[in-house]
């Protein structure tokens, strides 16, 4: 039998102690960091086995610090997507006061 010191019953239990690596992560920020994963991929930035392999972590991980590790080497994605016009195209200026 272990020694454990006797608990007075007006004290509470310790809490648990916080998880390192930060808040936990939710499903949606899991798929967020997948998405942005893939994107790297698709441009080149991470060859198929570090697709993978960082794929994998991120399923698992459970905090936002986890998270954002596997993405610190990688560039942030741009704010907003720009649309880009197809191949030959001249973009025409949109004038507001026409109609």
């Amino acid at each position: 039998m272990e020694d454990r010191p006797e608990q007075p019953p007006d004290e509470e239990p310790p809490k648990a102690a916080p998880v390192p690596g930060g808040p936990r992560a939710s499903d949606a920020d899991r798929s967020r960091f997948a998405t942005l994963l893939e994107r790297h991929f698709v441009e080149g930035r991470l060859n198929e086995e570090e697709f993978s392999e960082r794929m994998d972590l991120i399923l698992r991980s459970r905090t936002l610090g986890e998270l954002y590790a596997l993405s610190a080497d990688l560039p942030d994605p741009p704010a907003v997507d720009v649309p880009h016009s197809p191949q030959g195209q001249k973009r025409r200026a949109w004038r507001f006061w026409r109609t």
